[in-house]
């Protein structure tokens, strides 16, 4: 995990299946709204809390992905795989699935969903 997303998560947070084929290490705050909604639907139940472990860094950083969440992102042992910070989570990726999804992300959408940065 880079120094950057450390901090942001502190010493122990929890790491599940995100939807798009990646991982999503959540804070202990967020985790709880998750859970939060969980009460009121089994899909995320067995979604995202099923899946669920709580991760503690080794002091380099690292963190074991056990065998269902790694199958989950396609990540195999020894393959690159990608950090990516977002507002409320940290998503890794295998680096191939990343690529694949990032390469969607075109001029033109990025224009339709923020037109008034755009405005000349």
């Amino acid at each position: 995990m880079p120094a950057k997303f450390r901090k942001a998560l502190s010493e122990t947070f929890i790491l599940t299946k995100g939807p798009d084929g990646c991982l999503w290490a959540l804070t202990k705050e967020q985790w709880q709204i998750i859970l939060s909604k969980a009460v009121k639907s089994v899909a995320i139940q067995r979604f995202f809390v099923a899946s669920a472990i709580e991760c503690a860094l080794a002091p380099k950083g690292r963190c074991l992905l056990p065998d269902n969440l790694r199958k989950h992102a396609d990540i195999k042992p020894g393959e690159e795989i990608a950090v990516v910070g977002l507002r409320n989570r940290v998503e890794i990726w295998s680096a191939r699935r990343w690529e694949a999804a990032n390469s969607q992300i075109t001029s033109e959408r990025i224009q339709q969903e923020l037109p008034e940065f755009f405005l000349l």
